[in-house]
């Protein structure tokens, strides 16, 4: 009869243990989730942003047009300190 207490109580130990341990990983399992979560829609934004980057064409400058009247180039004058001696 002691001996079936006995069991019965680390029966009951046991189960209050797992049934403790179980409530704690499904409280970190529920952080966890929202973590993964911001990742997730981290690594989506990255990858959509990627994606448009190969399927956009580049957009190319065209270079200034020479042929407008009035239109004059810069000119550059090297000063006598901007002159490298040999």
């Amino acid at each position: 009869m002691l001996q079936r207490n006995i069991a019965r109580s680390i029966v009951c130990l046991r189960e209050v243990l797992m049934k403790r341990h179980l409530m704690r990983l499904d409280r970190i399992a529920g952080e966890m989730n929202a973590w993964l979560l911001v990742i997730a829609i981290g690594l989506g934004m990255l990858d959509l942003a990627v994606l448009i980057a190969k399927c956009v064409p580049m957009v190319t400058v065209p270079p200034p047009s020479t042929n407008v009247p009035g239109h004059q180039h810069a000119v550059l004058l090297l000063s006598q300190a901007d002159i490298p001696r040999s």
